[in-house]
């Protein structure tokens, strides 16, 4: 029952992003989200060449569906990257440090983290769902460092942006209480499970990413920080400005 609410709730999630990637190729504005659009592109194409195997090799399907289960969770980082890039989009060198943040938060978890979960795991079971819970903590923790810096930037992110980093935190939690059950417990139960719960995440977090999406409306520049917020916004708004042109400087020596 699990595996067949999941083909299909995957089938929907595929129709879905097939939507999404035609919709920015017939507006033409995958040079607003270029690594959102290949990131999802990339997914579409994996899901196709998923149901392929399934169907017509179906004894490779399990190594299959795991190998390309955890690139599609290494890929996901160039959709932090991306939101990380619009949160900071005002300020050219601002924004290179917030992509240099999430690289950086990437690369510390991942070699701390991530990793030993795949060395010291006793089994290859425990070993593929600790490194894919580890890798989903790793971005749930980016996203809240980057929530919390547009919030302490007053930084207007737009409705694209928003959607993006919304429907991205659903898909985050699910899979991070997926993938914390199934190594807390260990039970064939969980593992049934995740045929469902897997596609479904994706399913809410494309949900909301289709509207959000659906017509890009870039922030502004000179909206980009919000005037209507309590507090000195204005000062806020001076600093960013000055630490922009002082790096700039920095770098150009």
């Amino acid at each position: 029952m699990m595996h067949t609410l999941g083909v299909t709730v995957s089938l929907c999630s595929l129709l879905m992003f097939a939507t999404l990637v035609l919709r920015g190729a017939t507006q033409k504005t995958y040079s607003v989200f270029p690594l959102f659009y290949s990131y999802i592109t990339y997914a579409a194409f994996g899901a196709i060449l998923m149901y392929v195997i399934y169907w017509l090799y179906p004894a490779v399907y399990p190594r299959a569906f795991w190998f390309n289960y955890l690139v599609n969770a290494l890929a996901e980082f160039a959709v932090l990257v991306e939101i990380s890039d619009h949160i900071f989009r005002p300020f050219v060198v601002i924004r290179s440090l917030g992509r240099a943040v999430t690289v950086l938060i990437t690369a510390v978890l991942g070699i701390f983290y991530v990793l030993p979960a795949l060395v010291g795991s006793a089994s290859r079971s425990q070993a593929l769902t600790g490194f894919a819970l580890r890798t989903f903590v790793t971005k749930g923790v980016i996203l809240v460092v980057l929530f919390f810096a547009a919030r302490h930037y007053r930084s207007q992110m737009g409705r694209n942006v928003a959607g993006l980093m919304l429907g991205f935190s659903i898909y985050v939690a699910i899979n991070v209480a997926m993938f914390g059950s199934a190594q807390a417990s260990g039970s064939a139960m969980i593992y049934r499970m995740m045929w469902f719960m897997s596609p479904l995440a994706s399913a809410l977090c494309i949900l909301v990413w289709v509207p959000s999406l659906w017509n890009i409306t870039p922030v502004a520049v000179e909206h980009a920080i919000s005037p209507n917020v309590p507090g000195d916004s204005e000062s806020v708004t001076l600093g960013m400005s000055r630490l922009n042109n002082e790096l700039t400087k920095i770098l150009h020596r």
